[in-house]
């Protein structure tokens, strides 16, 4: 017998999927990080330590609700899934040049690799956010899978999205 959720995820295109693997790779990682603190005996209980799990914590929960949003058909999943897309785009395009204008110095910090390393990443990631974004904002089969009522998100949730992507990314 399948459940309703996973029937709505079959109905889902596949960029959708793609981003729902992305999100269940960014869960696995964060959980493999807390597993190896706790084993390795390094985690410790205190303020600065809560501060530390929670800032993680919420960048993980964000696309988390972004992809909830989406299966579960929400009126604000769409506008969602596209405020985090264009705002990823745009904090991986702002590392991109804090990196170019960074008066990096090969031969005072041991190299090139991590410098270009940090440029490939940026320019990949960001171009993959951007290729998703533009999906959503131009995929008539999302718009078939997510019909019914839409609604934009209030500026207060794009606040704390900024804040939270800022922070944890």
């Amino acid at each position: 017998m399948e459940s309703k959720f996973s029937a709505r995820i079959a109905e889902l295109p596949g960029p959708v999927w793609v981003f729902g693997a992305y999100v269940v790779s960014r869960m696995g990682e964060w959980a493999f990080g807390l597993l190896m603190q706790f084993v390795s005996g390094s985690w410790r209980l205190g303020g600065g330590t809560a501060l530390m799990f929670l800032i993680p914590a919420a960048g993980v929960a964000l696309p988390v609700c972004v992809l909830w949003g989406l299966v579960g058909r929400s009126p604000y999943g769409l506008s969602l899934a596209r405020w985090y897309a264009g705002l990823r785009v745009v904090l991986h395009f702002a590392a991109l040049l804090m990196l170019l204008f960074s008066g990096y110095d090969p031969h005072l910090y041991g190299g090139t690799e991590m410098f270009i390393r940090g440029i490939a990443r940026n320019v990949v990631y960001g171009a993959l956010w951007f290729l998703f974004l533009l999906y959503l904002e131009r995929s008539r089969a999302l718009d078939a899978a997510m019909s019914g009522e839409r609604c934009d998100l209030p500026l207060w949730c794009v606040a704390l999205m900024v804040v939270v992507l800022a922070l944890a990314m």
